[in-house]
């Protein structure tokens, strides 16, 4: 037994649900050897597995050598074990089995039972929503009566994973097929809440096998206390003092700084530089955590979330010494490469079985641990002192810095441009990201201190380049941006999220604003970030205590959900039409887009809507906004720092009557307002730009006249949330715009809604003013 056996044992446990609920054998029907457990799914796994030995020469050598008798049994058998590897998986299974919740209402015959939403569990008043039965492309989930599921469909979603499947040549790509075909399919149906999926019980079970196997070999577990653990879960003995011993250890990562490194550019060479560092960010990321589990000894399988500036890994037990080593080493090239701007802080805890039981609260306390060691930047670098005082070995003279990071010697001394190596291959990496499809890496070593980009990730051991196609290689290739998997190639995972971009220079996207010499050349700052999810995370972790649930994988599940709305549902709408957006960054739950004001404003719209369908949520599950409609060549580093603001300004905002304020708010630079308002607010900028433009019915003194109605505006709409309209005031109103029949309706419409409580209310008068403001913008003479 060595490390990928344990892991494809654990991985292939549960793989003959699927089989099985195909219809195509019986489980009496199998082979004698089979019948000696009772169970039907791991007859079917077996079954599988033994089938495809038969074959050998249809097999890659990965398979030829690792799927043996002995993994065939540990997976026939991970209900009746008879050996310690057994005993592994069935406590690994046990564990991540704690997350089924029982559900008695689930009386469908088992097979036409689809993936439940996991956003129910959180939001009680949210819609009932399930994932059709389907490949990773397809994650939107629908109502149930819209989603029919039998045995059939489960045939089509096995066919092409069992025709690809003999490809495999690693872990990597075992788990990228499990994620693509069974991310939507349930574990368990019969008696219990389905929102687990196959992929992410396997995954989390071979997680903890992984790290049992790794405990035992290291001797901090042992056979005995294998039986002891595997009998206190069994009758729920968790006094037991074994499940108190430390055998895993919590890891977690927290990128600081980043505002100020990314957005630490000059306008003019911003949309040059700024994907280049967007993309670093995230690769620094993913690549850190590689890192610690490639030098620790385990796999991606062992991820349990990374993306928005943050990664958290579950290991084995560990020693600090070894970790602290680690940590130093990324950090001491991070801090060579890019000096004291951007900060990795890692730490971690170590974990018990009991501890495994209130995860979210351990998270908590690691992420007090890391808040405190963000507070003492550096000070895990031993030579930290010689790192800062010890002057550079270059000789810079005066004009000879850097004319965008200010500290390093310039490469090239010509009058324009005026980079240091590292600032001038975020440039280069920028370009090496157009329209490329995939990330291919391979293993490397680099001796001297990293200038450049691809130098910092050689002196993790990564050597990274991008292709527009496969190439052949012995490294690994991951698919940028597209899920989907052709049955010539196999990739090694799914990098989501924003890589390319179709315009790098700000001043041509801002041209895209003007239509027939009308338009003004201001772009949209956007910045949106989901709401809540430290208390959605609280309410999770209470739901599970109170059943004595295992909240790791849960928290998996919801981490990945999230990320996969942003990095694939919201990337999806940009694609569209992405020649109107710079997308600086979408992942983890957030996002910053830079882009035509027009289009921004439809965006907004689209992304809230969506996410709302997608969750099923309108109460707990939100998203706020913050926008700024500023010049092309305005500072980036302030255009980002005010667009911050205003969606922190979107988060705080209560009105005074509110006790318990629902976010799910926009700010438009200072103005902040409900959805609904923004959309009353677009659709009056829509039909001044209409009569000034297209129909030209008037001069722009039409947005003047409408800014000065805000007088008598106000005071009816203040009027109409107390119920005391009198008709006398609408008239006069009305006879004030009596030249602009459509829009004065239209703003009347808003009192009479709120009167008669038709909808959502609206609050905020001035609507108008931002209509206006957008108005001024799409009828400015080019």
């Amino acid at each position: 037994m060595d490390d990928i056996k344990i892991l494809l044992s654990a991985l292939f446990h549960d793989l003959g649900k699927v089989l099985e609920r195909t219809k195509e054998f019986k489980s009496n029907e199998l082979p004698s050897e089979f019948q000696k457990v009772n169970y039907a799914h791991p007859k079917f796994s077996a079954f599988f597995l033994k089938s495809l030995i038969k074959s050998p020469e249809n097999l890659s050598s990965f398979l030829r050598e690792n799927i043996t008798e002995e993994v065939i049994d540990l997976v026939l058998t991970h209900h009746t074990p008879e050996n310690e590897y057994g005993f592994i998986i069935q406590i690994a299974d046990w564990l991540a089995s704690s997350e089924r919740e029982e559900d008695e209402s689930q009386r469908d015959y088992y097979i036409n039972i689809p993936l439940s939403s996991i956003f129910k569990k959180i939001d009680y008043n949210a819609e009932e929503l399930v994932y059709p039965l389907d490949t990773l492309q397809n994650t939107f989930p629908l109502k149930k009566e819209n989603i029919k599921i039998d045995e059939n469909c489960y045939q089509k979603l096995i066919d092409p994973f069992l025709r690809i499947f003999p490809k495999i040549s690693d872990i990597e790509q075992l788990l990228t097929l499990f994620e693509y075909y069974f991310s939507q399919t349930p574990a368990q149906t019969t008696g219990f809440n389905p929102d687990i999926s196959i992929y992410d019980h396997s995954r989390i079970t071979a997680g903890l096998a992984h790290s049992l196997y790794k405990n035992l070999k290291n001797n901090i577990l042992n056979k005995e206390e294998l039986i002891k653990i595997r009998e206190a879960l069994r009758y729920k003995e968790k006094e037991k003092e074994v499940l108190n011993k430390p055998l895993f250890t919590l890891i977690s990562g927290d990128l600081s700084g980043i505002q100020s490194f990314l957005f630490n550019v000059s306008s003019e060479r911003a949309g040059r530089m700024l994907k280049g560092k967007s993309v670093f960010l995230d690769l620094l990321m993913r690549y850190s955590a590689k890192y610690i589990l490639d030098n620790t000894g385990f796999t991606k399988v062992n991820t349990i979330y990374i993306g928005g500036g943050n990664f958290d890994l579950l290991i084995s037990y560990t020693p600090d010494e070894k970790l602290s080593n680690l940590r130093e080493y990324i950090i001491e090239n991070l801090w060579k490469f890019t000096g004291e701007e951007l900060y990795l802080g890692i730490e971690w805890i170590h974990l018990s079985i009991s501890d495994l039981f209130n995860f979210i609260e351990k998270k908590e306390e690691l992420i007090n641990k890391l808040n405190e060691r963000k507070k003492r930047k550096f000070s895990e670098l031993s030579r930290f002192y010689e790192l800062i005082i010890t002057p550079r070995s270059e000789n810079i003279g005066e004009g000879d810095y850097c004319t965008i990071c200010g500290k390093k010697k310039i490469y090239d001394a010509s009058a324009q441009d005026k980079w240091c190596i590292t600032c001038k291959s975020f440039i280069d990496f920028t370009e090496l990201l157009k329209n490329n499809k995939y990330l291919i890496e391979e293993k490397s070593t680099l001796e001297n201190d990293p200038e450049t980009v691809e130098e910092f990730f050689e002196k993790l051991g990564y050597t990274i380049k991008f292709s527009k196609e496969i190439q052949f290689t012995k490294g690994k290739i991951y698919q940028l941006e597209n899920i989907f998997i052709e049955e010539d190639h196999i990739p090694h995972g799914f990098l989501l999220g924003s890589f390319n971009i179709y315009e790098s220079e700000f001043n041509k996207l801002a041209e895209k604003n003007i239509i027939n010499d009308y338009g003004d050349r201001k772009l949209a700052y956007l910045k949106m970030d989901a709401d809540n999810m430290g208390s959605i995370l609280k309410k999770l972790s209470e739901e599970e205590n109170k059943r004595e649930g295992l909240s790791l994988t849960r928290y998996g599940v919801l981490s990945r959900r999230i990320e996969l709305f942003f990095g694939k549902e919201v990337l999806e709408l940009i694609n569209n039409k992405k020649e109107f957006f710079y997308p600086v960054f979408i992942g983890g739950d957030d996002l910053f887009i830079i882009g035509t004001y027009n289009e921004i404003n439809k965006l907004i719209l689209e992304i809230r809507e969506k996410y709302r369908n997608y969750t099923g949520s309108k109460d707990v599950f939100t998203i706020s906004a913050g926008v700024y409609y500023l010049p092309d060549n305005f500072p980036l580093i302030r255009g980002a720092r005010i667009v911050e603001e205003a969606l922190e300004k979107a988060k705080s905002f209560k009105y005074p009557e509110e006790d318990n304020p629902k976010k799910d708010k926009i700010c438009i630079e200072s103005e902040v307002l409900t959805y609904n308002e923004f959309l009353k607010a677009l659709e009056i900028s829509e039909d001044l730009s209409r009569r000034i433009i297209k129909q030209r019915e008037a001069s722009r003194a039409i947005i003047t006249k409408i800014e000065n109605s805000l007088k008598g505006f106000n005071p009816l709409l203040d009027q109409s949330l107390k119920k005391k309209v009198k008709p006398p005031a609408i008239w006069r109103f009305m006879y004030y715009l009596r030249d602009y029949k459509d829009i004065a309706e239209k703003m009347e419409n808003i009192i009479l809604d709120n009167l008669f409580e038709r909808g959502e209310k609206i609050r905020n008068p001035r609507l108008i003013m931002v209509s206006t403001k957008i108005a001024k913008m799409k009828t400015r003479r080019g």
